[in-house]
């Protein structure tokens, strides 16, 4: 795991007064424009000192229909294929289920899968999200912010799919969900790893650095260290393939492109691109941690 290195620190290090989230440390060296990198564990995170409120604002309709997503609805086959597998693995952690609480939940495709084995609820800010969740899936969705919320019940299970990434404070999720988690409970999560092969070959044109709603950067490293830290045990990383719709893939790298974008919007209309794939570029980890007994 590489982390910066003195000659760097000395050379230029940010000024600022923040901690870590990841390990406390409080020095940090400029790593790719907007980003600066903890020299102490490797943990980058974007320069940015907004308040909650402000990134709340930033999950309306339009994040999921033409901003992150092209249309996260009509993904709903491809996420349905990658929440189906990772219920089946929290099945085999948890194999007589229990209560399950995800923290953005989004249009409550996971939820919807997670009911067959769980009893699911979950949260997002996204309040058309939510409705839409409520509405098509039937299942227990909450507009809420989840640091505020008080659980009726102990959790088995606390999840957070591609949700870590856009949070200004991480480590404060993750410790309320410690608390809320009861004695043996799993924390189960998913992000891209900057560490991994592919981020390091792209660079500053890794497809997961995206600031404001990319916020934070963790490696196995710095991921580790964030849930030692906080009390989390048996922590383990997996690599799977994530099922993506041509679409999506599509209108990543050809809708803004004045050539081909017409090429694109064509193809689009006529509906050739949907159909959906396995891609494995090894930069998503999915992480698994526990509750000591």
């Amino acid at each position: 795991m590489s982390v910066v290195t003195q000659e760097q620190i000395n050379d230029k290090t940010v000024p600022s007064d923040r901690r870590c989230t990841c390990c406390a440390g409080a020095v940090f060296a400029p790593f790719h424009p907007g980003l600066s990198r903890c020299a102490r564990c490797g943990h980058v995170s974007a320069d940015l000192d907004w308040p909650p409120e402000m990134f709340h604002e930033l999950y309306t309709r339009d994040y999921f229909k033409g901003g992150e997503y092209a249309d996260y609805e009509e993904e709903a086959a491809a996420l349905r294929l990658n929440f189906r597998r990772r219920v089946r693995d929290l099945a085999v952690l948890l194999p007589d289920g229990g209560f399950l609480w995800e923290i953005g939940c989004a249009y409550g495709f996971f939820l919807k899968e997670a009911s067959d084995h769980f009893t699911a609820a979950g949260c997002d800010v996204a309040a058309e999200a939510v409705a839409t969740a409520v509405e098509k899936q039937g299942v227990d969705a909450r507009c809420l912010d989840y640091l505020t919320w008080q659980p009726e019940r102990a959790c088995d299970v606390v999840c957070l799919w591609d949700v870590i990434e856009h949070l200004p404070e991480p480590q404060l999720f993750l410790e309320k969900a410690f608390a809320d988690l009861r004695p043996g409970g799993v924390l189960a999560l998913s992000t891209g790893d900057i560490g991994s092969l592919c981020a390091r070959l792209r660079g500053a044109r890794w497809r997961q650095i995206h600031p404001p709603t990319h916020v934070h950067y963790f490696t196995r490293h710095s991921m580790s260290v964030l849930l030692n830290r906080l009390g989390y045990t048996a922590v383990s990383f997996r690599y799977p393939p994530f099922w993506r719709s041509m679409d999506t893939v599509a209108e990543k790298l050809l809708a803004g492109k004045v050539v081909v974008g017409p090429v694109y919007r064509a193809l689009r209309h006529t509906g050739l691109l949907r159909f959906n794939f396995p891609l494995n570029l090894f930069d998503l980890m999915t992480v698994y941690a526990r509750k000591p007994e």
